[in-house]
């Protein structure tokens, strides 16, 4: 399992802050596990894998069949462990192997499904594997299928039935309008199962035509990143309309010269360490999310409270990992990448201390330099 942040560069303690069994038995500090370490665990596991594939792709090396199997381990857990059919949990705790929060986000299913996709078309993969895939991924479009409706304003729902605060899945942003389709989209490539072609296909034109229509000020790099993730499959398994593939294909191209001018944040990064930053999320001040109608009839009763990371988490993240995440789709998009970025992506993965990291963003470093490597935009030995 991939955690978001440490407290600490001994092993022993580095998940001392992750929420105790009673914090997350009473959904505290929020459903969605937010600012606790237990946030985004599929979203990295999703990055890594893909990692991991390209790596092979590239390498042939046979111990990365053990770890991507570690990797699956952890998703397959993630996403059975709840008694809700297709429900896939952000995280589970370490404390117990079972406890987790009861709320989980469209970003989470891109990363997780794509990570998925990946490692199915990948030489990794035991047959036994496949089939748990498979499973896997019938579960989802089920949950999909009964849930993205009208009724429900087309969210997917926590694991209790009820609408959360980033699980609409469809009559969302131009950024997240390819999500949807892509999770049919990767359940028929996956199961077989036409009935999920079919459901693509009836969202695959709008969507498509909507992924182009993200303002220029949106300024959420993880955002582009996620658009990236979900358009990737679809330019590979759209066989059947060669104009939807082209318009898959130029939504690509339209994310990656949006996302193009973020890469040059890699150029503020200086070394960081925890020191003696409190990295317990519990003694972080507390960050007020506005309280609108809306978002007090979709918290439904439920408790909420979020903390802010303190600095030295915030910087590492807009210097490591958001320019990591404008190179990983430039490398993924159909378009050359220019030499201006080339260097930049040098500089970025190549000045990480990887011993000295706080939080994730050196996932995308990793998986951008692989990408960049599978694509020869960079040599191994770079």
């Amino acid at each position: 399992m991939f955690y978001d942040f440490v407290s600490s560069y001994d092993t022993e303690r580095r998940f001392d802050h992750l929420p105790t069994t009673e914090e997350i038995k009473r959904q505290y500090p929020n459903t969605n596990g937010w600012g606790t370490g237990m946030e985004d665990s599929m979203i990295s596991a999703g990055v890594v894998m893909s990692m991991l594939c390209d790596r092979y792709d590239v390498t042939g090396d046979e111990s990365l069949r053990e770890l991507a199997t570690d990797v699956f381990t952890g998703m397959a857990r993630c996403a059975t462990v709840s008694h809700a059919r297709g429900f896939l949990t952000r995280s589970i705790s370490p404390r117990d192997g079972t406890s987790y929060y009861i709320e989980c986000s469209r970003d989470q299913y891109t990363h997780f499904v794509h990570g998925l996709w990946r490692f199915h078309h990948s030489a990794l993969p035991s047959e036994e594997q496949r089939n748990t895939m498979r499973g896997i991924m019938a579960a989802i479009c089920e949950r999909m299928e009964t849930f993205v409706v009208p009724a429900n304003d087309f969210h997917f729902c926590r694991e209790d039935g009820t609408p959360g605060l980033v699980d609409k899945m469809w009559e969302c942003d131009p950024h997240e309008v390819a999500r949807l389709p892509m999770i049919y989209a990767v359940g028929w490539d996956v199961t077989g199962d036409r009935r999920w072609w079919r459901n693509y296909c009836r969202h695959a034109w709008q969507a498509a035509l909507g992924s182009t229509r993200v303002p220029l000020g949106m300024a959420t790099v993880y955002a582009y990143l996620q658009e990236a993730i979900s358009l990737e499959p679809l330019v590979a398994l759209e066989v059947e309309d060669p104009a939807l593939r082209d318009a898959w294909a130029g939504a690509m191209k339209f994310v990656a010269s949006r996302i193009e001018r973020f890469s040059w944040q890699c150029l503020k990064y200086t070394p960081l360490a925890i020191g003696d930053t409190d990295m317990n999320w519990r003694h972080w001040p507390e960050s007020r999310r506005e309280m609108t109608p809306e978002t007090v009839k979709l918290l439904g009763g439920h408790s909420f409270e979020n903390h802010r990371a303190p600095d030295i988490v915030v910087r590492e993240c807009a210097a490591v990992r958001e320019p990591a995440e404008a190179l990983l789709v430039q490398c993924m998009a159909p378009l050359d990448v220019s030499d201006d970025q080339r260097q930049l992506l040098r500089r970025c993965v190549g000045q990480v201390d990887y011993d000295k990291s706080i939080a994730y963003g050196l996932f995308y470093c990793l998986a951008a330099y692989w990408k960049a490597v599978k694509r020869g935009i960079l040599k191994t030995e770079e």
